[in-house]
């Protein structure tokens, strides 16, 4: 059931993209593995991306050293990982960001996100958000540090 908050999200979404021709990001919050609450506002003037992905998923392991070079080597954009497990237990999830040295804040999916973003398709998905919150492209499938840069000019 959608509730009024979600119905006016959509509805101002929906405005936006038809009379700006770009999907606008919805603002939304998380805490991350670390207890940090983080906004996807705070992040306005940076490339942002958001990569869902899974522990269980072999794709998603795979992007995880680039994404995390990426994170840390671009200044001007930071990278968001949501992990698309509902049932994992934390200390599961925590025990494999130490394993992968995942260096990017990383969040649970839950409702807002997706009411925010839209449900991924597959698994690892990315959303590439430019510096004025509009989301520039979707990716379903790997992606890497090369292919994101390419995306940013």
């Amino acid at each position: 059931m959608i509730n009024k908050k979600q119905l006016n999200s959509f509805f101002l979404c929906s405005i936006l993209f038809f009379i700006s021709g770009k999907s606008v990001a919805v603002d939304f919050s998380f805490i991350d593995t670390k207890g940090t609450t983080h906004q996807l506002s705070q992040y306005q003037g940076q490339w942002v991306v958001v990569n869902f992905w899974a522990t269980w998923c072999p794709p998603c392991r795979k992007e995880i050293p680039d994404l995390s070079d990426f994170h840390e080597e671009n200044n001007n954009a930071v990278v968001i990982g949501i992990n698309y497990e509902p049932k994992i237990k934390e200390d599961a999830l925590n025990k494999f960001i130490g394993l992968y040295l995942i260096n990017y804040p990383i969040t649970r999916v839950n409702k807002d996100i997706i009411t925010a973003l839209g449900e991924p398709r597959g698994l690892p998905t990315s959303m590439l958000i430019d510096p004025e919150g509009n989301i520039v492209k979707k990716i379903t499938g790997m992606v890497d540090g090369r292919q994101l840069k390419a995306l940013m000019k």
